[in-house]
């Protein structure tokens, strides 16, 4: 690892490892290491965590990468992903989390649509998670019946606790916004949602439905609240 090359590891005492996730007040390591974002030094020099979330190591610094609001992936978890790299037969992939995921490129696999595979930085993709052993291998599949590049459409975000409110139960909000805003609209597990309106309008009026839901979803009536909301902003 890189932080390798810049420490002493004689004159550091690492109590984690790169990537473990860890609560508010574990001690994190002591010794000539730089603290860095959301981690504080106590009275015995140890160097501590301020928050729930992931140590990252770089170089010569240790650091806490909060998971608050963060996306942790779950096996076959549907996401949308940003292709960020390609490096050889490997396709790299934003899923708004801490851990990236890898897209392998089965080229000699049997049965496997190699057009799927014809991507370049930026493209999104719905993907899902094939594996992942919660640390740093992530591995992505596009092989399956409506994976693969989403063509046109518009990204919006909401936290991903969120997700089970904006699909609602038997997808009976997602079933609002498709019907009153005559959109493709699909939601995944990392808060990303990808929405292919009729024309801008219907883009607004969706945008403001989603952040009411992130604000009220803890209160009841919710449903009834966002398809008034939508009939007014779409009847102007």
């Amino acid at each position: 690892m890189r932080w390798e090359v810049r420490l002493k590891l004689s004159e550091v005492t690492l109590l984690v490892r790169d990537k473990e996730v860890v609560i508010p007040g574990q001690p994190l390591a002591r010794g000539k290491i730089k603290p860095g974002k959301d981690v504080y030094v106590d009275e015995s020099g140890t160097i501590r965590s301020k928050k729930l979330g992931l140590v990252s190591l770089k170089d010569d610094e240790i650091s806490i990468v909060p998971l608050v609001g963060a996306y942790i992936p779950k096996e076959d978890d549907l996401v949308i992903g940003i292709v960020s790299k390609i490096s050889g037969n490997t396709i790299l992939v934003d899923i708004r989390s801490p851990y990236q995921g890898a897209l392998p490129i089965q080229r000699r696999a049997e049965r496997v649509d190699l057009k799927k595979y014809d991507l370049k930085i930026g493209d999104v993709i719905l993907a899902k998670v094939r594996s992942f052993d919660g640390a740093s291998s992530l591995i992505l599949t596009i092989d399956a019946e409506g994976l693969g590049k989403l063509e046109g459409g518009y990204l919006l975000e909401v936290d991903p606790a969120k997700v089970p409110r904006v699909i609602g139960k038997r997808q009976s909000m997602l079933s609002i916004l498709k019907e009153a805003t005559r959109s493709e609209i699909i939601v995944a597990n990392n808060g990303r949602i990808w929405v292919k309106p009729p024309s801008v309008k219907e883009l607004i009026a969706l945008e403001k439905a989603l952040k009411k839901i992130e604000e009220e979803s803890h209160v009841s009536g919710l449903s009834d609240r966002i398809s008034s909301l939508l009939s007014q902003e779409l009847s102007r």
